[in-house]
């Protein structure tokens, strides 16, 4: 596992995925933080072959984001719960290089879906 500090965000990145959870504690703790509405999302993606490539907790907002590796390959639409954003708004995480993002809405955490064709252009 390796760990960014990013400002006020702990990203954990390298991360040993069991099937149900994370090997490494850090990242079991925010897993289980992560609302159960977006635990059913990620572990559904994950059955359809998406893959968890990191999870990070923003400690100003307490917010936790899981990021997967793709997709969503499972779509779905903003509800009462989840609001889908697939571009960049302040504060939802959908950033260039993410086609989409799923926030709870009571908990204000995601699920981040990266673009695996994305090349950052700004080098």
């Amino acid at each position: 596992m390796e760990t960014h500090n990013l400002g006020s965000t702990l990203q954990y990145t390298q991360l040993i995925w069991t099937g149900d959870g994370f090997i490494e504690a850090a990242a079991q703790d925010l897993w289980e933080r992560l609302p159960e509405s977006l635990r059913t999302i990620a572990l559904c993606e994950i059955r359809s072959g998406n893959k968890p490539i990191s999870i990070l907790e923003n400690q100003e907002r307490q917010v936790v984001l899981l990021s997967l590796a793709k997709g969503p390959l499972i779509p779905r639409d903003s509800d009462e719960r989840i609001i889908v954003h697939t571009y960049h708004e302040y504060g939802n995480y959908c950033y260039d290089g993410t086609t989409a993002t799923y926030e709870e809405a009571q908990s204000g955490s995601f699920l981040s879906f990266e673009n695996p064709e994305y090349e950052d252009e700004s080098f």
